[in-house]
């Protein structure tokens, strides 16, 4: 059988190609051709010089940000979209957030916060910050943002992560209490501004329920530094300064996001002087941003993206639902050959997502399914699969650092064990509408990003099967993860962790999973430098004279 790939204008698989030349390099030395003498050409007259066109600048107090897709929608309490988290994360603010040099959870919209009982935690809010419509920030906003992000209804992708949240009590203007089904000891890190699904934004009651669910998400109000101004679909979300924010008014006018799905393009337009900030460098551009003497490289791997392939075990029916069939596909991956050829050192596999500076990371762990082909052939064999089976890997089209060629590389070391596995490839925005309806069966790629979080909780997402973007379903699971999550003692909770590591890694419900470095490229006039994981904050970025 031929392994049918679907490819969206894209090149041979990095790892093919690299092998293609080494055998070319390796081959036999060719007889060398003598070739006749050629008559010396008169010297050419060198043409008169025309001026290169000018490249428009940048208008003026703007920061322009290259991102790799288009949002699929501005309300923080319903998406788990890095395109629409970063333009969200400057609309909109947290009750707390992380120091950004010590990582203390420290207070932001609200002034305090402390642990009345373990059900209980107190939230005493800042005077006289108001929504960029008017709306003061009080003690109703916060009940009615905490209680829409947790209703059923909104069908907030993050809801699973801080469902134990019963309901707000509001104890004056300024004051409310944050009630718990059980103890919740993560409440205070979900209050902050990390990445994806269960941290919430404070949003404006009366404009939300004023206008709607559908025009919220198209005209977002925060009480963030910047103020949303226009969105044109496929072009740009332009963002304004808010000159009243809290904190001081940002040091720039405008911030524009820009969506552009194709890293080649990104870079031209960063060297053509036409975008302060791209994200998703590839390793093959950073020579040129260095060599450019218009822009830098800046690079982080703190929280990084934890990347995986997630599999199915109840969603659609097929060979995955056996745990045989997901740990012979974990056996047939080589990531660590394919990390090396395709993301040239820049990422580095890690087995079950979790980050190793995470708290409750099992230690112990023996390595996540080692490259052994014969092996993954034999527990085909033992499924009822000797022959192989035919799957679809779904991959969003350039979300992640060369993620198109990793899963056309993960394809071809399966098409040797029999599985025949095509990559459907998608468009950003369209990928997150499906991931959400859970459509991409039976497995693809997706990042969790810790973002602050660091703690075995962040499993929630990916493995409990209350959690709205998880195709993996296990009553033991769910039971030790519910229990950590309601566990105020430390050892207690780090002990469950270690427990659920052990049954993950023997449930093999995702192939194992890698962390990519972020890899910015920068404009010389763009004074910024990059935090936890992809997390933009502007409001901390200058624009140099």
């Amino acid at each position: 059988m031929s392994r049918n790939i679907t490819w969206l204008n894209l090149g041979v698989i990095v790892v093919l190609a690299a092998m293609l030349l080494l055998g070319a390099a390796c081959g036999p030395t060719p007889t060398p051709t003598k070739v006749p003498a050629m008559p010396v050409p008169p010297t050419p007259v060198p043409p008169t010089p025309v001026p290169p066109t000018p490249t428009p600048a940048l208008p003026p107090e703007t920061v322009v940000i290259l991102q790799p897709g288009e949002a699929s929608t501005l309300d923080w309490h319903k998406h788990c979209d890095m395109n629409a988290h970063e333009p969200d994360r400057n609309i909109f603010d947290t009750l707390l957030r992380r120091d950004m040099k010590t990582l203390e959870i420290k207070p932001h919209l609200a002034e305090s916060f402390k642990l009345v009982k373990d059900t209980v935690w107190e939230f005493k809010l800042r005077k006289g910050v108001k929504f960029h419509n008017g709306e003061p920030l009080n003690a109703e906003a916060v009940k009615f943002s905490l209680e829409r992000f947790v209703d059923p209804k909104t069908a907030a992708p993050g809801r699973g992560v801080v469902a134990l949240i019963d309901h707000v009590d509001i104890i004056d203007e300024y004051t409310v209490n944050v009630v718990t089904k059980e103890p919740f000891p993560l409440l205070p890190v979900r209050m902050t501004s990390g990445h994806c699904g269960g941290n919430v934004a404070i949003v404006p009651p009366k404009y939300t329920k004023e206008k709607g669910d559908a025009y919220f998400a198209t005209n977002p109000v925060g009480t963030g530094p910047f103020k949303f101004v226009e969105w044109k679909k496929d072009e740009y979300i332009k963002l304004e300064a808010n000159t009243d924010y809290f904190l001081g008014p940002p040091a720039f006018k405008y911030l524009v996001f820009k969506p552009v799905p194709e890293p080649a393009t990104r870079l031209a337009a960063l060297l053509a002087g036409q975008a302060d900030l791209i994200i998703n460098v590839t390793p093959e551009q950073i020579p040129r941003i260095e060599a450019s003497g218009v822009a830098k490289v800046k690079e982080t791997t703190f929280g990084a993206f934890m990347i995986m392939t997630k599999i199915t075990n109840y969603v659609q029916p097929g060979p995955w639902t056996d745990k045989r069939v997901r740990q012979a596909i974990n056996h047939a991956i080589d990531l660590d050959t394919i990390i090396k050829a395709v993301l040239k050192g820049h990422g580095s596999v890690l087995g079950l997502p979790l980050e190793k500076e995470a708290f409750g990371k099992n230690p112990k762990l023996p390595e996540y399914y080692p490259y052994d082909p014969e092996k993954a052939k034999k527990l085909l064999a033992e499924a009822g699969y000797p022959k192989g089976f035919e799957m679809t890997i779904h991959c969003p089209n350039r979300r992640y650092l060369n993620d198109i060629e990793i899963a056309q590389a993960m394809a071809a070391q399966l098409e040797k064990v029999g599985i025949i596995a095509s990559v459907q490839v998608w468009e950003q925005s369209v990928y997150a509408t499906k991931w959400r309806l859970k459509q991409l069966l039976p497995a693809y790629i997706v990042a969790w990003g810790g973002a602050g979080l660091f703690d075995g909780d962040i499993m929630t997402y990916w493995a409990h099967t209350g959690s709205a973007l998880s195709i993996y379903s296990n009553k033991e699971v769910d039971k030790l993860l519910d229990e950590a999550r309601a566990t105020m003692d430390p050892e207690k909770r780090k002990e469950l962790y270690w427990k659920l590591q052990e049954l993950l890694y023997e449930e093999a419900p995702v192939i194992k999973a890698w962390q990519q470095s972020h890899i910015f490229g920068v404009s010389n006039r763009l004074d910024w430098e990059p935090w936890i994981d992809n997390i933009l904050l502007m409001y901390y970025a200058k624009l140099r004279k």
